[in-house]
This record gives structure tokens, C-alpha cells and sequence, in this order.
């Protein structure tokens, strides 16, 4: 095969589901495929690898059946950075040709579609979140990613704990009064707060699903609940104090600094995107950008690269088209 009819498959593998991508060298998108996370500490290693077999064979059944993939790039959600031999192994084993592919932390590839591998900064709200930074030397910080035990502040499943102990600390006499009560409860259901405890401490409850209320919560109440409102600029600091310990290990001194924000949160909830924003300008000058590519592509970019195709202007238009 040569370099101009080079195929490569890009693959977002995030922590609620999936995304893969065929592009050829021109941009031009062939085939996309969708599947569950492949996460594989979270859902597990048999579910990831079933997750991943469906991205292939669905993008399999959608091309000519000679198609040969040049590269392929995998984000992984269970991952901070490269995958070692025997993580990429264990997840790709017979699905995808271990020697085309590389696996790396889906935040990476996310960075990558965003900046097309230039200096600045990547503040990713979703289900869980992370910072990255990279400097014009190409040093990479990273800040948070820990997920949802450990960390993931600002992000859609803190945003809707912090909610849920607020409701719980009024309802308790705790906290002030706040309409998260009741809309929590319709969201699950309930007539009342306790009818929620076995729903929440079931084995079968993700925590992809406890994070969507947070997108109802912005949607519901806005700006209109005090309490909601101070949880919301909360997330907006707590990612805005990521950024800045980022940039700093990063030594990102671009003035002003380019910031591409990403995710669920950061689309959907105003709020903590305003304070997250005004708490950066707080420090230092910033840029806020449209990230290029959204992180499906972001891999498939980096494919381009595994490959040696050129990241041209018009390819990365032709490949943008797609979103």
C-alpha cells in the first residue's frame, strides 16, 4: 500500500462508549463504528476487548473486504499515557495488528485532535476529567484523569455527588434549602431520598449513568437554585486550579495561553464553563479555541502521523467536515 492510499482507524475508547473512525489520506471519513467503553479497569478486560472487536467488525463490514489498515491509534480511558507491551497485548491480542497499533490514554488523543500537536492547554469535563498541557519544547503535563474514587473534580459524576449530598444535607437539616431534593428524586424515581441507596449501591450501577444527572441538574435548574449554582462554579474552580498546576509542570509560558475546552461539562453546563474561564484570566492571559478535531479524529490524526502523512491544511479541513 502506498503512503497516498493509506487507511488508518482512529478510536476515541471512552469511559461511557466508543467511537472508531477509518479515514483515508485525503481526510475523507470511510466508516465509523460505535460500542461500549474500553475502559478496562472499570467495565473489565472481557468487555473491553468485546467492545473493541465491535468497533473492528463493524468498520470491517462497511469498507471493501481487502481493506488494509496502515495505522491504527486507540484511546483508552483505562490509560494515563502509553500502554506498555502487555496492557496493548492483552487488549488488542487478535482483534487489531499489534504491530500497526498503538494504544495511549484517550485524554492524549484528545489533546492531539484538539491542538494538532501544538503548544497549549486541554481542560477535558466529562464523565470524569483531566488537564493536559504541553509547552513549545513538547513537554506533556498531565493533571487529574484519576477517575471517580480518586478524583475527576469538576467533572459530570462530582458535579452530581456533590448535588446528591447537597439534597441529602438539606433534607437532614445539614445544609441550606435547595430544589436538588426533588428533582433528584424524579430524576430516580424516588418518592423519597432513601429509596435511592439500593439503586445507587447496586453492582450493576454505573457510575456512566449516575454522571448523566448532572447534564438533567444544569438543564433543570440553571442558575435558578443557589446551592446548584455554588456546586457548578465550584467544578468551575477545581478545573481552573487543574489548569493552572498543568501549565506550571508544563512550563507553558504562551501569552496568551491557547485553551481548548472539551467534554460533556464543559458543552452543556455555561456555568462552570464562565467560572472556569474567569478563574483562568485570574492568573494569566488566555485564548479560548475550538478544539480542530474532536478526539475520534484526534486519534486518527495521530494515525496520519504513524503513517507518515502530512497534516495539511486542507486534510484536516477534509477530516473536520466530518463533525
Amino acid at each position: 500500500m502506498n503512503r497516498d492510499s493509506a487507511i488508518v482507524i482512529g478510536i476515541d475508547g471512552g469511559g461511557t462508549q466508543s467511537l472508531a473512525v477509518a479515514v483515508d489520506s485525503t481526510g475523507r471519513v470511510l466508516a465509523t463504528a460505535k460500542a461500549g467503553s474500553l475502559n478496562f479497569f472499570s467495565s473489565g478486560l472481557p468487555a473491553a476487548r468485546r467492545h473493541l472487536k465491535q468497533l473492528v467488525g463493524a468498520l470491517r463490514r462497511r469498507l471493501p473486504s481487502r481493506t488494509q489498515f496502515k495505522k491504527i491509534v486507540v484511546g483508552c480511558a483505562a490509560l494515563f499515557a502509553e500502554a506498555t507491551g502487555p496492557e496493548k497485548e492483552k487488549l488488542c491480542r487478535g482483534i487489531l495488528p499489534l504491530a500497526r497499533t498503538r494504544v495511549l490514554g484517550d485524554g492524549q488523543t484528545a489533546w492531539f485532535g484538539a491542538t494538532l500537536g501544538r503548544p497549549g492547554l486541554v481542560i477535558i469535563a466529562g464523565t470524569g476529567s483531566i488537564v493536559l498541557a504541553r509547552d513549545a519544547a513538547g513537554q506533556l503535563a498531565r493533571v487529574g484523569g484519576w477517575g471517580h474514587l480518586l478524583g475527576d473534580a469538576g467533572s459530570a459524576f462530582w458535579i452530581a455527588l456533590e448535588s446528591l449530598k447537597a439534597a441529602i444535607a438539606a433534607e437532614e437539616g445539614l445544609g441550606p434549602k435547595t430544589a436538588l431534593s426533588e428533582v433528584v428524586r424524579r430524576w430516580f424515581d424516588a418518592d423519597v431520598l432513601t429509596e435511592i441507596v439500593p439503586v445507587i449501591y447496586r453492582a450493576d450501577f454505573a457510575k456512566e449513568r449516575f454522571a448523566r444527572l448532572s447534564s438533567h441538574l444544569a438543564r433543570r435548574l440553571g442558575n435558578g437554585d443557589a446551592v446548584f449554582r455554588k456546586i457548578c462554579q465550584r467544578a468551575g474552580r477545581e478545573l481552573a486550579a487543574q489548569a493552572a498546576a498543568a501549565m506550571q509542570q508544563a512550563r507553558l509560558d504562551t501569552r496568551p495561553t491557547p485553551v481548548y475546552l472539551m467534554g460533556s461539562v464543559l458543552r452543556n453546563n455555561p456555568l462552570v464553563r464562565a467560572t472556569l474561564v474567569a478563574a483562568l484570566r485570574e492568573t494569566c492571559a488566555v485564548r479560548v479555541l475550538r478544539p480542530r478535531l474532536c478526539p475520534a479524529l484526534g486519534a486518527s490524526a495521530m494515525a496520519w502521523v504513524e503513517a507518515g502523512v502530512a497534516l495539511t491544511s486542507d486534510r484536516v479541513a477534509t477530516l473536520a467536515k466530518f463533525e
